[in-house]
């Protein structure tokens, strides 16, 4: 069977695996170290959140890159500030141990992602994951889940590669390492400003699963080739 494209690249959070609820546990977890008020969790986690995001387009602008646990610890620092609360960005770091350990055991692939990748093995798709995430927490996940042996690789941003999606240099380096071209390749992710820009911007076909229709107004290169509800849409590409 001849295919159009070869190649699939996916990101990991919210795309193969569900998330849901556990950076919340996560906050709580730190609450409760930090002998503070575990009713703050959801008005914490909102702010932490927000400045997440916010670092990490600050990063992606200045230096094209970004590390997970630096991000979330300099995030934290900055939502607790907002409640006059000075955490050390050295502890805050230390916190890291918590998301480790929580996205590790509670974190799990959507029901969808198992038939579908082996779906793509056995039609020979070359598969990898390209993900802002970290390293060992998506490993620990892809080793626990058994899925493990459907990826070439697991590429995060370190120091020895400073980058990270949307920048275009990431993408570029992932068809590199996978020694696949944009026109054979296709990349699914959850996130149109990390994922879809950055796809489009190389030229792979570029698929947003968008599973609660979250993201119904979309512009410029945030609008992806395809969007899908479901991993199983996946098969309609490759078949």
């Amino acid at each position: 069977m001849f295919l159009m494209y070869d190649t699939i690249l996916f990101d990991a959070d919210n795309t193969i695996f569900n998330n849901f609820d556990i950076h919340i546990t996560v906050t709580k977890l730190i609450l409760n170290d930090l002998e503070l008020p575990i009713s703050m969790a959801e008005d914490l986690h909102t702010k932490w959140d927000h400045h997440y995001f916010s670092e990490q387009k600050k990063t992606f602008d200045e230096f094209g890159y970004c590390i997970d646990k630096e991000n979330n610890a300099r995030s934290l620092v900055k939502a607790l500030n907002e409640y006059n609360i000075e955490l050390p960005l050295e502890q805050a770091i230390e916190y890291w141990s918590f998301m480790i350990e929580e996205y590790s055991e509670k974190s799990k692939p959507f029901i969808d992602v198992p038939e579908v990748l082996q779906y793509l093995a056995e039609n020979k798709v070359k598969m990898a994951i390209v993900s802002n995430g970290d390293f060992e927490i998506i490993n620990n996940r892809l080793k626990k889940a058994q899925l493990d042996h459907y990826f070439e690789f697991v590429i995060t941003p370190n120091e020895e590669l400073p980058l990270s999606k949307p920048n275009e240099a990431f993408f570029t380096k992932s068809l590199q390492m996978i020694n696949s071209t944009p026109e054979k390749t296709v990349f699914i992710g959850d996130n149109p400003d990390s994922d879809i820009i950055g796809a489009n911007k190389v030229g792979m076909f570029s698929v947003l699963i968008d599973r609660d229709d979250l993201f119904t107004e979309l512009e410029g290169l945030q609008v992806p080739n395809k969007k899908i509800k479901s991993f199983i849409e996946l098969k309609e590409i490759f078949t």
